[in-house]
């Protein structure tokens, strides 16, 4: 049953979900955030150390089983597997969020053809097959489910330097609205969330002009990952049953302002 306004929680207990690029940044705030909401989650990464890592911080959170994989994305049977293993320790899963990105700042034409399939491999292709296996698994036991795939506000901002990120994530969200298309008469949901700057570790990592990017934002600040978190939640949880195929930009509006396109 659709909960009345009155009645909208974040209560993932009894269902299981898996993280892609779960150990850090926004990832690791969805992993969080399902946690504490009741969930089962799998989280995965390249490494095995970051992942041991992020196990033991999200298992306290929630009354969940958490486990934790790994896997590289750019490895085209990672997918496959990455489902059955999270399945095999979860039970069967209901949500499934596509976080891991592969990302890096190469102008074109300076970007090569191997980085670009590298793109299109973690970007997209890892994310239609993630995505056909949890289907699969949907539709073998009768059930409905959550898809909620991570974009970027560049999809309508673009910024130069960002020709395969950019391009590789405006087909994740080509997939999210195709996919949420065949997919509404089963029961199975496919959005997508568009942050802007998020405050993490790696951006400050990257760029050398963080006041000035800052600065550049309508709200004066950037996007805090907890703030993408709860969004993703919401559109995987029963109070959005009637919502698939957006695209939600979490940006604090800078998808609105058209200064400031840099790299």
């Amino acid at each position: 049953m659709t909960p009345r306004a009155s009645e909208v929680s974040f209560d993932f207990r009894g269902r299981a979900a898996l993280v892609t690029g779960g150990t850090q940044g926004i990832g690791r705030a969805v992993a969080e955030a399902l946690a504490r909401a009741g969930a089962g989650v799998a989280v995965c990464a390249r490494t095995e150390a970051d992942v041991a890592a992020a196990v033991e911080a999200l298992r306290p959170l929630g009354p969940g089983e958490v486990c934790g994989l790994t896997a590289d994305l750019a490895d085209a049977d990672a997918p496959s597997r990455l489902i059955q293993d999270a399945a095999a320790r979860l039970g069967p899963l209901d949500v499934l969020v596509n976080n891991a990105a592969a990302q890096g700042n190469f102008p074109f034409p300076a970007m090569d053809l191997e980085r670009w399939r590298w793109m299109a491999q973690v970007n997209l292709d890892a994310p239609f097959e993630l995505s056909r296996r949890f289907v699969l698994a949907l539709h073998a036991r009768n059930a409905g489910g959550a898809i909620v795939n991570v974009v970027t506000n560049q999809v309508v901002r673009h910024a130069v330097g960002r020709v395969g990120y950019g391009s590789t994530k405006l087909g994740l969200v080509g997939l999210t609205r195709t996919l949420a298309l065949e997919l509404a008469d089963s029961g199975i949901r496919v959005n997508a969330v568009a942050p802007g700057f998020v405050d993490v570790e790696r951006i400050a990592r990257e760029f050398d002009d963080l006041d000035d990017r800052r600065a550049a934002m309508p709200t004066g600040r950037f996007v805090r990952p907890d703030e993408v978190a709860r969004a993703v939640l919401f559109l995987a949880c029963d109070a959005s049953a009637a919502i698939s195929g957006v695209v939600l930009p979490i940006d604090g509006g800078h998808h609105l302002d058209g200064t400031w396109v840099r790299g």
